[in-house]
């Protein structure tokens, strides 16, 4: 996405969806070196007691354009872990790509609670067509110390003239994980990349059966 008002429309937007929903703790951490929301717009989501951290820095930018957006998005994880007050207060965080939110988002914090899962990782479903060896990485929940020791790496084993990170997070939770069938996350939002919007349609079954990894 090259338009940068349309960027930063479409990632406030989500982050404020977020908050409608009920989130009370939101780390932003941009890699670009600077702030998504202003003084005014923090203040608003205190007013309904959402507190968002906001943490940046300027990403390698040859690096990642010969290595690709997955072993980018492994270190803005690395820098958030490093660097978040709020992340370093808990043990387990969802993670969610930006400009992307969770439709259905109460229904799966719900499924974690009453599983007790520590970590759930959902497998790319593409748009329908066969099933890849695939991770699907926009959106997950998981423990900061598996994320750290394990998550991480996997993400700067990626590039995208060889494989993409979703393949190496594939095969760490193949080895790590039990594997299961959950409600899938009905994500909605754009691609950072090319600004196309998500696949966003039913897949039957599979809305209600997705495969997907666990830990608890």
């Amino acid at each position: 996405m090259t338009d940068v008002a349309l960027r930063q429309i479409t990632a406030k937007a989500s982050i404020f969806f977020w908050a409608a929903q009920g989130v009370d703790k939101i780390v932003i951490a941009d890699a670009t070196g600077g702030s998504l929301l202003d003084d005014s717009e923090l203040l608003l989501l205190k007013k309904i007691n959402v507190d968002v951290e906001q943490i940046s820095y300027c990403q390698n930018e040859s690096l990642i354009k010969s290595r690709g957006k997955g072993y980018g998005e492994g270190e803005l994880l690395k820098f958030a872990l490093e660097n978040s007050i709020f992340l370093r207060a808990g043990e387990n965080f969802f993670k969610c790509t930006g400009k992307v939110y969770c439709r259905n988002f109460e229904s799966i914090f719900k499924m974690i609670k009453h599983n007790n899962l520590q970590s759930i990782f959902w497998r790319h479903l593409g748009e329908g067509d066969s099933l890849q060896q695939w991770a699907d990485i926009r959106f997950f929940y998981t423990t900061r110390e598996f994320c750290e020791v394990n998550l991480i790496p996997a993400y700067q084993k990626s590039d995208d003239r060889q494989a993409a990170a979703e393949y190496f997070v594939f095969h760490l939770l193949n080895e790590r994980f039990q594997k299961g069938k959950a409600p899938r996350p009905l994500l909605s939002g754009f691609e950072g990349g090319t600004g196309r919007q998500y696949f966003d349609s039913s897949l039957g079954i599979l809305d209600e059966n997705c495969p997907c990894w666990v830990s608890s």
